[in-house]
């Protein structure tokens, strides 16, 4: 059970969930940047059941100061900022005080850094360049630009961004001094029929290494900074699928990941001038996702993708040895970077009984150190649940017998038989991941739903033959494999499946809604939370009559509002009961608190419905 909520901390947010809820006839209603359609008021209890999980939040690493502090993004408010961490666990300092949330940064830890530079916005990213002198911000007139594409110069003077061109449909690179007074962007490289995309600066700053996506492959080119001519790098044929890039500290090699002789994505180190390539992670039969090295080139760090978990390595280059650090929550690993002296190494770990957090390696001593502790609300760690990897037969063979697919299984601690949501992670397309997310937390402990987070064919992360099952017309098959988990479901003596709810996120909305068409008998409800769906392709999209909640963000270019209006109509228009939760302000993702708030309320009130006795 939750620890005891404040009398004055529920009071407050009865208050708040009160103005969320429309009233009990579920008209469509307009409060504030929200919009409920068919949305019943949450009950008083529920709430208050609900509330001490509404106040967790994480931290993530952006990287180093010149003055040795860590960059960090966290939410103190209603949305995520900057701020400065000077030592372990010590104060969050703000820095940015915008109101759009941050979504990437860049920060450089060399001493004649003058700025930091950070994109807000969402859907509309804005660049701002935050002055270290002043800690003032200004938003730099730029060309829209990609989200994730900044890239500091060796010296910390100048950041590369990719911004859109002249067409309207390619990349230019430029680059601005985040540190000036008056910082104003500059061409670098012209598009050229190209989208274009900066990976790192070369150490002594005349080069950058570009990446130029298409459809079929992605080519890697130097650009000289000055003339903003570019040199394209020959490549194998697996080569050209890299997923990261960086220069190696000697100015002349390349550090790639890319599927050269196998399944998985490996770490290589490519020599452009002889074109020696030479694999580093050969041993490793897993993904490699992020990598690091510092910058006198004896560190080199990289994380492994191992079913669904990150792992950490750091391999010392003059020793000729590998470390492995412990202590890291079971989860995701990510946004690593090592200090100027090359004797830190920052990075962003979470599991799923613990919120990400910015952590601190030391490889030299082999010492590490969490930076920010991030909290899960008034509500006790030691109930936390942490799931199971399991794996279910499919309907399909491999090798002679039948292809097992893997799923995290979160399970309540009290006796069942339980009811079940499956959670379905953005794909095919998207591997599922544990990482701590409140509203799971919440179905197990408080509802006691059994959660089942599959992945299914098509996804990444268990190699390129994996991934390739999800191609073309052979995308439906995944509503095969949840037909296969609802199999497996009524065979557990400790599940429920007279009370089967499906949720899909992202692309995974197609697959829930897909399933909730295809195997109506045998689920009572489904959850669209942000889907990239397109109603009239949704197999039997006419016996799509179970009842349904879908969320989405008005602003979202990925997953459209009209589609999902469109989707609202037409189940109605199938008898279904629907209930339409959308925010003004969000894009395909919610960041604002108080919007969070009002999905999480609503989801809850959406599951208890089928939590009790079978409808």
């Amino acid at each position: 059970m939750h620890r005891p909520f404040p009398a004055l901390a529920i009071a407050a947010f009865g208050v708040v969930a009160a103005s969320l809820a429309p009233p009990l006839h579920a008209a469509r209603e307009e409060r504030g940047t929200l919009i409920l359609d068919g949305v019943p008021a949450a009950s008083p209890a529920l709430i208050e059941r609900l509330s001490p999980w509404l106040h967790a939040r994480s931290a993530t690493a952006r990287g180093w100061l010149p003055d040795g502090a860590l960059l960090v993004t966290t939410r103190f408010g209603d949305i995520e900022q900057l701020h400065r961490v000077a030592a372990p666990l010590g104060a969050r300092e703000q820095l940015s005080f915008g109101d759009m949330p941050v979504d990437a940064a860049a920060a450089s830890p060399a001493p004649d850094a003058k700025g930091v530079a950070y994109i807000a916005g969402g859907a509309a990213p804005q660049l701002h360049a935050l002055r270290l002198a002043d800690r003032t911000s200004l938003r730099i007139a730029t060309p829209r630009m990609q989200t994730s594409d900044l890239v500091c110069s060796p010296d910390g003077r100048a950041v590369a961004f990719a911004g859109t061109a002249a067409d309207g449909l390619h990349q230019d690179i430029l680059a601005f001094e985040p540190g000036g007074s008056a910082p104003v962007p500059r061409l670098l490289v012209a598009a050229g029929l190209r989208n274009w995309r900066p990976l790192a600066w070369s150490p002594d700053g005349a080069r950058l290494l570009l990446a130029n996506e298409t459809s079929q492959q992605v080519e890697l080119y130097f650009a000289d900074v000055q003339s903003g001519g570019i040199t394209p790098i020959a490549l194998e044929t697996g080569a050209r699928r890299v997923t990261l890039a960086r220069f190696a500290p000697d100015g002349r090699g390349i550090y790639l990941v890319a599927p050269l002789t196998g399944d998985f994505a490996q770490l290589h180190y490519l020599d452009p001038v002889t074109g020696a390539l030479r694999v580093i992670t050969d041993t490793v039969p897993w993904d490699i996702e992020d990598f690091a090295v510092s910058p006198d080139g004896r560190w080199l760090a990289y994380v492994a993708n191992v079913a669904g978990v990150s792992r950490l390595t750091v391999l010392d280059q003059l020793a000729r040895n590998e470390l492995a650090p412990q202590g890291l929550p079971a989860g995701r690993i990510g946004d690593l970077a090592f200090d100027r002296a090359g004797t830190r190494l920052a990075l962003t770990a979470g599991g799923a009984t613990q919120p990400a957090d910015a952590w601190v390696y030391e490889p030299a001593n082999n010492v590490l150190t969490r930076w920010t502790h991030s909290e899960t609300g008034p509500v006790d760690p030691a109930q936390l649940v942490a799931p199971e990897l399991i794996s279910f037969p499919t309907w399909d063979r491999a090798n002679g017998r039948a292809r097992m697919l893997p799923a995290w299984v979160y399970r309540p601690r009290t006796p069942g038989p339980h009811p079940v949501l499956v959670r379905i992670a953005s794909g095919p397309g998207e591997q599922y991941r544990p990482a701590y997310d409140a509203l799971t937390q919440f179905a197990v402990n408080v509802l006691g739903y059994v959660v089942i987070a599959p992945t299914v064919r098509g996804a990444p992360g268990y190699g390129r033959g994996f991934a390739s099952l999800g191609d073309g017309t052979r995308r439906e098959d995944a509503v095969r494999d949840i037909g296969s988990l609802l199999v497996w479901i009524g065979v557990q003596h400790d599940l429920d499946r007279t009370r089967i709810v499906l949720m899909g996120e992202s692309q995974g909305a197609q697959v829930a809604l897909g399933s909730l068409a295809q195997y109506a008998d045998r689920v009572v409800a489904g959850i669209d939370l942000a889907g990239v769906v397109n109603f009239a392709r949704i197999p039997n999209a006419r016996a799509l009559r179970r009842p349904l909640l879908v969320v989405q963000g008005v602003q979202d270019t990925l997953a459209s509002a009209y589609e999902a209006e469109r989707l609202v109509a037409g189940a109605r228009g199938n008898g279904a009961e629907v209930w339409y939760l959308a925010a003004k302000d969000e894009a395909h993702e919610f960041r604002r608190k108080a919007n969070r708030d009002a999905w999480m309320i609503t989801a809850a009130a959406f599951l208890e419905r089928f939590a009790g006795n079978p409808p």
